[in-house]
């Protein structure tokens, strides 16, 4: 069995852009991801809150140089370039994938994906081999790039849907188009635009609290190279305290909330804050939704609620305790390199600890990628 350079444990924005610089350094890699198909999971995400366009701007892609998406939609579509949305350039969503495309075929990326769930990685002699389920493959060294796919379902619901209700969280497979949304951030504001465009029946959005507007989840300090110093001098128990109180809580930027300003002026979109509680209508597979402003009767519900925080769990702690790979908080604990020890590599929402909060958007995806050995890569 040949012994490649790099294996790439997922196939998401962080895997691919780290592929990416990774080929361009001259590496033979192979990408591991359950669907066999390059930004697959990301790309069906989006699909479910119809979104319109990017939140991070022009400068954040996959591709080496900063304004490479720029000069892209320059050469091929000039009027993509007339609506980026400003003040931050943001590009539509179409746009942004058009170029990924066009990096991942310009690249060869498409022919080194392998279908596949990797169960175990070991140390053999000096390779790590990767291993799962009609996989196996042996590297000098291998990246993490994996993000979370456990879904953030309330207590409530969980105990909803053990008694058949019609509950259903959005990034779901197949999850139904209802009426009744849960979430104030920008998934549950785009979901809400989207089913009253495709029924025309008036959305019930349901917030805990007030929508919190901001251009960025994140302050967009946090991705400069400043930040990125700075924080290299904080010790351990500094970065995570940083991290919790830097959590992302969700948001919509100013835009998104002028849309649905105007959908909740015209009657489509109906905005409920407050405690929600909801509970099944007795010999019925009703629900019954009570909160800010009476109470409700709804077949279905939606929760667009987010994603759970990436975690070293599963078969990744299986693998860092077998390899001795330290980890603090369930989170690895990474060298500048991104190395975590042994030849194992991470980018993406576990590098938090090295990254900070921008670790999990697409400008730390740039970030990681540019700190690998022997990549020649501008994060910003």
């Amino acid at each position: 069995m040949s012994v490649l350079d790099w294996v790439v444990v997922g196939g998401g924005p962080h895997g691919v852009c780290a592929a990416r610089a990774l080929r361009a350094a001259g590496a033979d890699l192979r990408i591991i991801d359950p669907s066999g198909e390059l930004l697959h999971r990301w790309s069906t995400r989006a699909h479910a809150v119809a979104m319109t366009w990017m939140r991070s701007p022009v400068s954040h892609h996959l591709d080496r140089h900063p304004s490479a998406l720029h000069h892209f939609l320059h050469r091929h579509d000039n009027a993509d370039v007339a609506d980026l949305a400003r003040p931050f350039l943001r590009p539509m969503h179409a746009a942004f994938i058009r170029h990924a495309r066009h990096v991942m075929s310009r690249d060869g990326l498409h022919d080194a994906v392998l279908p596949g769930r990797v169960e175990r990685i070991r140390d053999d002699g000096g390779h790590l081999v990767v291993e799962g389920a009609n996989l196996l493959l042996r590297a000098r060294r291998v990246l993490v790039a994996t993000g979370s796919n456990q879904l953030r379902i309330p207590d409530w619901a969980r105990r909803l849907r053990e008694e058949g209700a019609a509950v259903d969280h959005v990034f779901e497979p197949g999850a139904g188009v209802a009426v009744d949304i849960v979430g104030g951030g920008i998934s549950a504001v785009q979901r809400a635009l989207e089913v009253w465009r495709r029924t025309r029946h008036t959305v019930r959005l349901w917030v805990r609290r007030s929508v919190q507007i901001a251009d960025f989840d994140n302050d967009q300090s946090l991705t400069r190279a400043r930040f990125v110093g700075w924080w290299s001098r904080l010790n351990e128990a500094q970065r995570f305290t940083f991290l919790e109180r830097h959590a992302s809580r969700g948001s919509v930027p100013p835009g998104l909330w002028a849309r649905l300003s105007r959908a909740i002026q015209r009657g489509r979109v109906r905005l409920r804050q407050g405690v929600l509680r909801v509970e099944r209508a007795s010999a019925s597979r009703r629900l019954i939704l009570t909160g800010a402003g009476g109470t409700v009767e709804s077949s279905a519900l939606t929760l667009a609620t987010g994603i759970e925080p990436e975690r070293v769990g599963g078969w990744l702690r299986t693998a860092a305790d077998r390899l001795a790979l330290p980890v603090r908080a369930n989170l690895p604990r990474l060298q500048p390199d991104m190395h975590w020890g042994r030849g194992v590599y991470v980018c993406g929402p576990l590098a938090r600890s090295r990254l900070g909060p921008m670790a999990s958007n697409l400008i730390g995806a740039r970030w990681a990628a540019s700190l690998l050995p022997g990549v020649d890569m501008q994060p910003y």
